[in-house]
């Protein structure tokens, strides 16, 4: 009997210790991959307004000269710039429902939580899902591109699972995987557009703002100019900040596949929460730098 009483004493213990880890291993999905989304959505918001500008800087330089009919031509054509925004944003919504499923999931590693998070987080993954699928058809992708997203393995689920977080999981592993892995498509796509649309600013702006100014010998703020000429000498860093963000999103599918085998390693969580927090901070500076 006290043989019996010691085991079953024993293995409450254990249990209450798995319940533990697996409390703060779901935490610490919730958080990193939370954190990486809110970074998507600041990244995404900077690549818009960098398409937009390089187009501008383009339709400028076109309409040099122009009569006024030959300018509204030239305004039509770069109206088409409006296409890659609307895609732009589809991905924008795509990550903020990525983030709210994170949420969910670190909300769902609390023993208390109840019916409502499961739904919430189920309604957030499945609303990506849907938005998932008008992004894999995006022209910004190439046709090969569009194929390797249609032939996306599922990921494979391991061993039984007990409570709200496992069960979540082992339910939305293949789905979530995939809007992952839509997300990491999209990001190499999008940063061979503005990595071009990047170049494409810096050499109009260097015309319009530093060359033509100091050679017609009419610069009127010396400071602004100097400010022009540092910000178009230095290298764009929005492509290398989208490469970064390319990156991560793969390390994230990497470790959610091992989540989902019931493999959690709780460094590589922690390398994408600094991840994360890094592209943020560099979202920033870049911004502050254009201000």
């Amino acid at each position: 009997m006290k043989c019996r009483a010691a085991l079953a004493a024993a293995w409450l213990l254990f249990a209450c210790g798995c319940a533990s880890v697996r409390m703060e291993h779901g935490a610490a999905v919730g958080t990193a991959g939370a954190a990486w989304g809110r970074a998507m959505d600041s990244l995404l918001l900077l690549a818009e307004e960098t398409a937009v500008d390089a187009d501008s800087a383009r339709a400028l330089s076109e309409g040099q000269g122009l009569s006024r009919e030959d300018r509204r031509a030239v305004l039509e054509k770069h109206a088409g710039v409006e296409d890659l925004i609307s895609d732009l944003e589809r991905l924008r919504r795509h990550a903020r429902l990525l983030t709210r499923y994170f949420e969910g999931l670190r909300e769902l590693a609390d023993p208390a939580a109840d019916r409502a998070a499961s739904d919430a987080a189920a309604k957030a993954a499945d609303a990506a899902g849907e938005l998932g699928r008008e992004l894999a058809g995006s022209k910004l992708l190439s046709t090969s591109e569009r194929d390797l997203l249609s032939k996306t393995a599922g990921l494979l689920v391991r061993g039984v699972r007990e409570g709200a977080l496992d069960r979540e999981v082992a339910a939305r592993a293949s789905a979530v995987g995939h809007e992952l892995a839509v997300q990491k498509t999209l990001l190499d796509a999008l940063r061979r557009e503005i990595r071009a649309d990047a170049l494409s600013l810096r050499e109009l702006g260097r015309q319009r703002d530093v060359a033509r100014p100091y050679l017609e010998n009419r610069i009127q703020d010396s400071a602004a100019w100097i400010a022009h000429r540092r910000l178009y000498t230095l290298p764009p860093a929005v492509g290398d900040i989208l490469a970064d963000a390319s990156d991560t999103a793969s390390r994230l599918r990497s470790a959610w596949a091992a989540l989902a085998e019931g493999r959690l390693d709780g460094a590589a969580w922690s390398v994408l929460l600094a991840d994360a927090d890094t592209l943020a901070s560099w979202v920033r500076a870049v911004r502050d730098a254009r201000s």
